[in-house]
Order: structure tokens, then sequence, then C-alpha cells
């Protein structure tokens, strides 16, 4: 874990359905009502069928809901066979969960209400705030703080509401109540609600807990996840998720949770990042997918990309146990959907496991002639029921085997209903997950259902199927790893910076001139070549001959962000004339290109050769510090080989960062080259993350190239651009 912590303030409650669960003494209380409330009134109930809040009665009636339930509706006295009170303090009994289901105007009242009935926790169906303009706004932000003052925690507001099947609660206004199951759903939209439950009955798919968080006035995805970590019925985490504001809270409660069982997320949306390119490559590179990426890396959450991806991981996940290795085996009526998932378990970093002696003498005395008896196993088109379990269990039974892959196309011969029968009868008990790839259209429709009722996932294509695994034995590895150590620190002269960023503020600007953000990089004990600054030709002149030829020349200004794009670079200059004369030229060019821009003269630095990398961080409004690495130089934004991580860092995520942009072996030593010296690079980037963990007033920080030399030979920071927040 880094700073961020979910340990205090907590206790435990079991529920009355037996669960085990956690439950906040702290700010962050009162998830047990939502999911195991003994009470819950439904204001706004209506005697109208299609009124949503007869809806929500007749759901919770029609789910077994076993507590009590008290429809609210000053125009009537009974619904639904059930006694009707005009307001909340008129029902006698304790209320621990109140439906809010009336136009938003009245949703304020309703909350006055809640909270002198005692009430714990409400969910909001009610529309009409945020999502509908400022004043919209305005009234959400009432009904948070009216919540906040009476300690109620609030699911929504426009939200389809909650489910769980553990409490036979369904209080949503949609029918569709799933089987009760190991998977927990949380959705920021409630259309992918309808969508994800339509898809669970088609699939025969269970869910413990089902959740539209809606507006999120209150309750968000990191409060639902510190509650499900611990939820004993939850086995896998399911989110789709737009965007979120506490996004370091989800990072810390993400790490803890998935270190204990798995959550998938569907990403889909944009941050208010996205847009800030601002200045630096590094803002234009770290745009919102990119940051949601590295913080769900970062957290172990396993990301899918579309909706089919999220079902299929889902479908695995909450069906199969994890493997112990990464050894696919496969076994195919059809030697083109072997062939095909032979290049799948490449493209998705799984191994096609190479059978024992033992299994091919097994295989050869039960398969026919003609069989391929080494992965893929071809068990040939005229293969039944028979043969198919036969090759199944041989190829289970092989050591190097950790998940096995039953492909099948469909022939006139082949009954494959009662290969579907077979293979549920035993895959859906092994200790080594199986999947299912019956390809096809209406003739192995039928066989795949069987498959998903037994609870045997069945994929489309052996592409999707091996997708899948390979998710399952990514998680796994991730798991026994034990996740990354704590963050690196590195001490840095504060005192000095903070008189410098206060001195850069005190005269009204926002970026610093490169000698500047040296400074700072210097003051954390980062690299720098000798330089100085020069304000005429004769200057330069001197000040390389105090450093040594071959020098750099750059034109020194803070309204220059890209230099080189104003002709305001020059390198390997190696004679006096050679400065005089780009100084003047230089002095010429960059105030034709910028007339406006404040030019101090030039800064000469000692040349230093090495691998050109960038090194960047961009302050993210939901994360915080995003770091970026890669290839540095001008056509860094054009080649976009980068990779992301949030600070802080820890030595793996440092490490997996350079190892993972595409360029790594031009540092490694490609084509006979010395490698170049990854732990002095490892340390600037650690640097980095330390001086924007301790001023957060720095928005962005680049240095674009680093120079890394040989190994042994050390790092350069030869340019520098840092921008701070301006003062309201």
């Amino acid at each position: 874990m880094n700073d961020l912590s979910f340990s205090d303030g907590w206790t435990r409650e079991t529920t009355k359905s037996g669960n085990s669960i956690p439950v906040a003494t702290g700010p962050v209380g009162r998830m047990r009502e939502l999911f195991e409330a003994t009470s819950i009134a439904v204001v706004g109930a209506s005697q109208k069928e299609g009124k949503v809040g007869h809806i929500i009665v007749k759901n919770l009636q029609g789910s077994g809901y076993r507590g009590a339930l008290y429809p609210v509706n000053p125009k009537a006295s009974e619904i639904l066979g059930l006694r009707c009170y005009p307001d909340l303090g008129s029902i006698p009994g304790e209320v621990e969960m109140v439906v809010v289901a009336v136009p938003s105007a009245a949703v304020p009242q309703v909350m006055e209400e809640a909270g002198a009935k005692g009430v714990k926790v409400a969910v909001v169906i009610s529309a009409g705030f945020r999502e509908t303009g400022r004043e919209g706004a305005e009234l959400e932000r009432r009904v948070g703080d009216i919540a906040r003052s009476h300690g109620i925690r609030v699911l929504g507001p426009n939200c389809l509401g909650v489910i769980s099947t553990s409490n036979a609660m369904n209080a949503t206004f949609t029918n569709d109540y799933p089987r009760e199951g190991s998977i927990a759903i949380t959705s920021q939209s409630g259309a992918i609600c309808s969508v994800v439950l339509d898809w669970a009955r088609a699939t025969r798919i269970g869910f413990s807990k089902f959740v539209s968080v809606g507006n999120k006035v209150d309750i968000d995805e990191a409060d639902l996840l510190t509650y499900l970590k611990d939820d004993e019925r939850t086995k896998v985490i399911g989110m789709y998720i737009e965007g979120m504001e506490r996004g370091r809270e989800f990072m810390a409660v993400a790490r803890e949770a998935s270190r204990c069982k798995p959550i998938i997320a569907l990403k889909a949306g944009r941050t208010s990042s996205g847009a800030k390119a601002a200045s630096s490559h590094t803002g234009a590179l770290s745009g919102s997918d990119k940051v949601y990426d590295a913080a769900l890396v970062q957290s172990g959450v396993v990301r899918a990309r579309t909706i089919d991806e999220l079902f299929d991981l889902l479908q695995v996940f909450g069906t199969m146990p994890l493997p112990r290795g990464d050894g696919l085996g496969i076994v195919t009526n059809a030697g083109g959907l072997g062939v095909m998932a032979a290049d799948a378990v490449s493209d998705n970093g799984l191994t096609l496991a190479s059978l024992t002696a033992e299994t091919i003498e097994k295989l050869k005395a039960g398969l026919p002639e003609e069989a391929s008896l080494y992965n893929p196993v071809d068990v040939v088109g005229d293969a039944d029921e028979a043969r198919y379990e036969f090759a199944i269990r041989a190829v289970m039974d092989d050591p190097n085997v950790h998940m096995v892959l039953a492909l099948l196309a469909p022939t006139d011969i082949l009954d494959i209903t009662a290969v579907a029968r077979t293979i549920a009868s035993f895959a859906s008990t092994s200790r080594v997950p199986v999947a299912t790839a019956f390809v096809g259209g209406e003739d192995v429709a039928e066989g795949s259902r069987l498959l998903m009722e037994a609870g045997v996932p069945s994929y489309q294509s052996p592409d999707r199927a091996v997708h899948a695994l390979a998710a399952m034995d990514r998680y796994r590895q991730l798991r026994e790893g034990g996740g990354e150590h704590e963050p690196a620190r590195v001490a840095g002269d504060l005192a000095s910076v903070r008189k410098l960023l206060d001195r850069v503020r005190s005269e009204g600007r926002t970026a610093l001139s490169e000698s500047e953000g040296k400074e700072i990089l210097m003051a954390y004990g980062l690299p720098v070549p000798p330089e100085g600054e020069a304000d005429s030709a004769d200057e330069a002149v001197k000040l390389a001959h105090v450093i040594g030829y071959p020098v750099v020349m750059k034109v020194s200004s803070p309204d220059i962000a890209h230099k080189t794009d104003v002709g305001g670079v020059a390198v390997n200059l190696g004679s006096d004339d050679e400065v005089r004369r780009t100084y003047g030229l230089m002095m010429s060019q960059v105030r034709a290109k910028v007339p406006g821009a404040r030019v101090d003269g030039v800064t000469i630095e000692k040349m230093f050769s090495g691998r050109e990398v960038i090194v960047g961080m961009v302050r993210d409004d939901t994360f915080g510090p995003v770091l970026t690495f890669g290839l540095g130089g001008i056509f860094v934004e054009i080649m976009k080989d980068v990779s992301q991580r949030i600070a802080p860092v820890t030595e793996e995520g440092v490490e997996d960062m350079i190892r993972s942009i595409r360029a790594y072996p031009i540092l490694t030593g490609a084509r006979g080259r010395r490698p170049a010296d990854i732990k002095a690079l490892k340390d600037v980037i650690f640097g980095v993350a330390q001086i924007a963990m301790d001023f957060p007033e720095i928005t962005e920080l680049e240095i674009n190239p680093v120079m890394v030399g040989d190994e042994g030979k050390g790092c350069g920071a030869v340019d520098a651009l840092v921008t701070i927040k301006r003062v309201v």
C-alpha cells in the first residue's frame, strides 16, 4: 500500500444471512445497510402499474425480501397489499434504508425526514440532478449536504438501484432479478446494468450484489470495493466505470482487494486531464485512457476493453478456478480451429503445453490413427462424445497442462448436445480450468447453452476463449507475486525548492526557466551537466571555455517550451567561432518566430552523449501525479512509445515502466551496443516521482531528453520544463 489506508475506524458485524462483513464506524460507514437492510421504506411508492415507485415495491416483494417493507405515499392507504404511510415519520418501526423515487425537487425534504427518522442509507432513484445542468448540480449538492449532516450514506442519485441476492432484495426498477452467485457488479450506467442483467440471464451467471452508482453524490467505487473485498459471498468483482473523482482512494482499496479476489473493470469515457495537454510533451501523451490504464494496472485490476470482453472475463473468472501455471492444452475436432487457438496462445502470452510421453502414448492407444496426438490434439471430424471425453481427460491429467480448451466445429455426424453434456459432467468440478469454444451459429447454440448452464465457459471463437484464459493466468501471476513493495523515497532539499517556487509565484509566473527547472532537479541529486547562462556572444564563448568543448547552446526563455521548434537549440559546438556565430543566428531566429517572448540570452551546457529518453510528470485531476517514460527527443509525440505510472512508484513499477516500451532493446544493447545505464535512469524516474509528491503545486515537470550513457556512465538531464499552478 502507499500513503492511503482503510484500516482505521472499522468493526465487523454478522448479518442475518450469516455473512461476516466490515462495518465502518468512521466516515466510510453504513455499507452493511445498503446490502443487508432489515427494513426498507419506498418513498414515492405508487398504486399505478408502470410507475417507478410501483415497480420497486413489486420487485422487492417478487425477489422474496424478508425484511419490513413500508410504502410511503400521502395519497394512498395501501399498495400491493401493504399498508401505505403518508411520510417517513409515520412509520412505527425502524427504517434502515429508504429508496427514493420522487421528483428531484422533493428529494431534499425526503432526506431531512430520513435524517429525523434515523435512516442509515438512502438509494436515490430520482433523476434530474447534475446530469441536467447547473440547477440540477446545485440540487444534488444540497442532497449531499443534508445527508452528511445526518450521517446518511447515499447511493445515486439518478441510479437504477441495488440488488443483494443474499438478502433476497431487488431494490431497483428492473424485474430482471438474477440468480444467486459469486459475482458482484457495480456500474456507473443504468443502461449497462440492464445489459449485464440480460446477459446474465442468457448465460446463467449469478450475482451476489448488483449496484448502480448513478451520479455518486456519496457512495462510489472505492466505498463499494471496501465492502466487497471482505464480502464472503463475493468471489469476483466486475465494474463498469466512466469516470471517478477519488482515484487515489480507489487505487488503494483496489490494490488491497485484488490480492484476494479478481476485479474486472470496463473503463469507458474520458476525464478532464484528457484535454489538458498544456505545454509539455508529457501532457499530450498522458491522455485519460492511458492514465486509467496505469492506475488499473498498478491496482491489480484486470481491464476489459469492450463489453464482450467484460462478459468473457466475468464468465471464466466467475466459474473456473485459477490455473496453476500457463500451460494450455487444446482438444479440437477441426485442425483449423486448433491452429487459430495456437496463434492466440502466442498472442496472449500463454504457453502451448508440451505433452509428456506418457500422455502421448495414452492418446495413441485411444484415438484413431489419423488423429493428431500433439498439442493441439485433433480428435478429427467423426469424433463422438466418448472420444472427446477421453481426449480431454487425458490432456487434463498431463502435469504440463494447467488449462484446457475444448474446441468444436459442427459436423453432420456429431451430436453436439451430447458432447456438451459430457464436458459439463466433469469440467465444472475440475481443479484444472476448462473453457470451450463451440464455433458456429444455430447448430452449436444449444450445446453452448448447456455448457453455460452447467457453469462451463463457452465462447464463440478460439481467440476469445484463449484471451479469457490468459487473463486468468495474468491474475494468477499477480497473486503469486505478492504485489509490489513499498514506494521508493528520495531525499531532497525541500527548503531550496520551496524558496525557488515562492519566488516564481511572487513574480506572477507559472512557467519556470530551464535553469530554474534544473535547480529543482539538482536539489534532488539528479544529474545535470555543467552549464551557465550568457546574455551575449562574448559571454557565451567565455562559458564554453570554462565548461569545456563540445557544448550545447539553448535559448533561455520562460516563454518558450519547445526550443527546437523555434531554432533555439544547437548541439556539438566545438569552437569559439561556432559559438559566436550560432549565438547571433539563434537570437535572430527566435525573435523572428516568437517576437513577444521574453529572451534572457542562452544557456551553455556540456555536451552529454547517450540514448535519448523522456521522463515527465503531469498532474491528473483524479489520480494525482502521472509519470511518463519513453524514448525522447522531438518525435516523442509522433512515436508515442511511452509508458505511464501513478506516483509514488516502487522498484517493480519503475522496472515495468522501462521494460514495457517497444524500444526497450535499444537500452539493453541492441546491435552490439553496450547496455545503457538502467540503474541511473531508474534514479531519475524516482527523483521526478518524489518531486511530484513533495510539491503538489507543480503541475508539469518534463526532462526531454534525459541522455542515458552506457552502463556505469550515468545520465544527464539536459533539459527541464516545469510549470506550477496559478495562484487564484
